[in-house]
């Protein structure tokens, strides 16, 4: 923190809509062909999420940055999913007794 400066809050959730849309693929640089790697090419990344020093270099820490941020939107995504499916559980084991309930007055 001490060697930072102009801290902003960023949106989990719009970073991980952004990373829906990076477009990430195989691929091998023309100077080492037999060398595969997998990921965004920096226009993109940069174009979606403009941080790093120019569009041509991904810059690791933005990389996992964006990384760490989509993590924390896909777990609010699981805990407000967990509390729905709680919710349903729920209505289902409701709906059970009622049905037990009305079985028995047949």
């Amino acid at each position: 923190r001490n060697a930072k400066q102009n801290f902003a809050p960023v949106s989990p959730a719009q970073i991980l809509d952004e990373v829906i849309q990076l477009p990430i693929s195989a691929w091998s640089y023309k100077v080492d062909p037999t060398t595969r790697h997998i990921g965004p090419v920096a226009q993109d990344f940069h174009s979606l999420f403009n941080v790093g020093v120019d569009d041509k270099h991904i810059a690791p820490i933005d990389e996992g940055g964006v990384a760490l941020a989509a993590i924390q939107a896909l777990n609010q995504k699981l805990k407000e999913k967990d509390a729905d499916m709680q919710k349903l559980e729920k209505k289902v084991d409701e709906l059970q007794a009622m049905v037990k309930q009305l079985a028995a007055q047949k």
